[in-house]
Formats: structure tokens, sequence, C-alpha cells
């Protein structure tokens, strides 16, 4: 596992990444990319001991919900 800081994370990353909205919105909060083959895009955001779920819709479907109000 990598952790990389905002400020550190070149336009030339992003563009290998592909970062969506929601993740950029992540990094420009201070929330640290951590590449992990095991998480969702290969990759998490973790701050102060919280992740940033990035993208609600895939969480949903991974775990057989539908409703915002089960998660």
């Amino acid at each position: 596992m990598s952790s990389f800081n905002y400020k550190q994370v070149s336009q030339q990353l992003e563009k290998h990444l592909n970062f969506n909205r929601s993740e950029k919105l992540a990094l420009k909060y201070s929330f640290e990319i951590v590449i992990d083959e095991n998480a969702y895009n290969s990759r998490y955001f973790f701050k102060d001991g919280k992740k940033w779920i990035h993208n609600i819709d895939a969480l949903k479907r991974q775990l057989g919900i539908s409703c915002d109000d089960e998660l």
C-alpha cells in the first residue's frame, strides 16, 4: 500500500488513475489516497481514521442494498 498527499499528487497521476469528481473532492479536503488492490477501483481515501466513500451506488450494489437508509 502507498499513500500520497494531495499537494504531491501530480496532474499526470490524476490522469493515470482517472479520478472522478468525488475522488478529486476527497483529495481537495486533504484525504490521502491509499492504493489497495482489494479496494473499489484499487484505491480508497483516508483521513483522521475515516474513509471517504467515493461511489455510494457501487457500495450499495456490492452490499446488495438499494436504499441509502440501509447504509
